[in-house]
């Protein structure tokens, strides 16, 4: 049983315990009963369509302008951040996956050498 399908029982267990409707977690479970059958590759043609466009951009607006209030970044630099996003589709979702996965693991590597 993977981690959505794990989400999903818990919220038909909720909703037999009267804890949330059995709407909310008929829609819950669609949802994650869904993704659950998903393999990565899915997700990411899932993410890759767009569909999250708007709410990933709102996540990103609060985070830059958390850190244009800190002085971390400038308008200049928060702005590019945001042209990117929207036009740098040189690359796909699972490059861009696969580059987080490398950043980290090289991360790791180094800071084991370190020790």
């Amino acid at each position: 049983m993977n981690g959505f399908k794990m989400i999903s029982e818990s919220y038909r267990k909720a909703a037999e315990q009267g804890k949330i409707t059995q709407e909310r977690a008929d829609k819950e479970c669609r949802i994650y009963d869904f993704l659950a059958a998903c393999d990565q590759e899915d997700i990411i043609i899932l993410f890759s369509s767009g569909v999250f466009n708007d709410i990933t951009m709102q996540y990103l607006d609060v985070a830059l302008e958390e850190l244009r209030k800190d002085g971390d970044i400038s308008k200049i630099q928060a702005d590019m951040v945001k042209h990117l996003y929207y036009t740098n589709f040189d690359f796909s979702s699972l490059e861009v996956l696969q580059n987080r996965k490398n950043r980290i693991n090289n991360g790791l590597e180094e800071k084991k050498k370190s020790i």
